[in-house]
């Protein structure tokens, strides 16, 4: 492999989940380290999403959906085929009282709902895939 080739990450998709508390996109300063890291794989040629929590309506819970467990909506599903699709997943939240964010706890436990399902290979769902966390406070 040449260094070219070593350097080329045009093949990756990134997907960054800000789980700020605050109501718009925008408005918050987990938003804009987010947005920090992504020009930096952008840079690098890595496809790269956001995702603000607060856009969507995410059931509490376990379940891969919500609404087979007696919720009226659950945006998650839709959510989860972004995450799943995604090589790297960056999680961004304040810290409040040492703790991360209420809408951050929830995506944690939303995803942990998932982790029970297997790849085409039988590895975990998780199996190959990247995770870090970008945190204000």
């Amino acid at each position: 492999m040449t260094k070219n080739e070593q350097d080329d990450f045009s093949n990756l998709n990134a997907v960054f989940i800000n789980t700020s508390l605050k109501k718009q996109s925008g408005d918050s300063h987990t938003k804009l380290l987010l947005d920090a890291s992504a020009n930096i794989m952008k840079k690098n040629k890595v496809h790269v999403e956001h995702i603000h929590m607060l856009d969507h309506t995410i059931a509490f819970g376990v379940q891969p959906d919500m609404t087979q467990h007696g919720w009226d909506v659950d945006d998650f599903p839709k959510l989860w085929k972004i995450v799943n699709d995604a090589d790297i997943l960056v999680i961004g939240t304040p810290l409040w009282l040492g703790e991360e964010s209420s809408i951050c706890r929830l995506l944690i436990e939303r995803l942990y709902g998932m982790s029970g399902k297997l790849n085409d290979k039988g590895q975990s769902i998780f199996y190959n895939k990247v995770g870090g966390c970008v945190i204000t406070g």
